[in-house]
């Protein structure tokens, strides 16, 4: 109950605070802020698969193929990703410190996978004939892998950064020792496992979109 009214408090606490120095409108601005940044994502992605459509129908630049079977085993490794981001999450909220930062630490690892198998991939489409300069049905998957692997490049970043945080924060007495969550990190954390959501259903649009156009 102690550790109940603590949290409460201090995720109170904070909103007063962010209240008092800006105009609060019921949502967090850095959490509008990542919505504008994943629409603006989601526009650029949609343009580059219409593209694709687009070119598509050139069959004389356009040659066909199926996608390696590495891209598939990447994809469910993107599924772990937002499974175990998701329950580190779910572990912080409870104040459960040790298994978040275990999860976390799992997401981590599962993500940096995923782009191994990304370059994996790659290499498979140039012993099959595409190279990153062959046919433009090769260089659209280059271009979408890239892209989206860049995205993917930051929040391992971010995500280094909160874990290594988060380490160092492990005897911190104000809040783990009490288990007492920070509220302003769950906020981070809430920011962090949203963006590795987008990301990780980005990709798995993408993967089917492709699956389903080189057949």
């Amino acid at each position: 109950m102690n550790r109940t009214i603590a949290m409460k408090s201090g995720d109170d606490g904070y909103m007063q605070e962010l209240k008092g120095s800006t105009e609060y409108t019921g949502v967090h601005p850095q959490k509008f802020a990542l919505w504008l940044g994943m629409a603006s994502m989601t526009m650029f992605f949609a343009a580059l698969t219409s593209a694709l459509i687009l070119k598509k129908g050139d069959f004389k630049s356009w040659e066909n193929f199926r996608l390696p079977s590495i891209f598939m085993a990447s994809t469910a490794v993107i599924i772990g990703v937002s499974i175990a981001m998701h329950a580190a999450l779910i572990s912080y909220r409870r104040a459960k410190f040790a298994a978040f930062r275990w999860l976390f630490a799992l997401g981590f690892v599962l993500a940096f996978a995923f782009l191994l198998m990304q370059w994996l991939g790659f290499r498979a489409l140039a012993d099959m004939g595409f190279p990153l300069t062959g046919n433009i049905a090769g260089q659209f998957v280059y271009l979408m892998a890239i892209v989206h692997g860049a995205h993917i490049a930051i929040a391992l970043l971010v995500t280094a950064i909160v874990l290594i945080l988060a380490i160092r924060a492990r005897r911190d007495p104000l809040y783990e020792l009490k288990d007492v969550i920070n509220p302003k990190r769950k906020l981070h954390m809430e920011l962090l496992v949203t963006f590795w959501h987008y990301i990780d259903i980005v990709w798995i649009y993408l993967y089917l979109f492709l699956y389903f156009n080189y057949r």
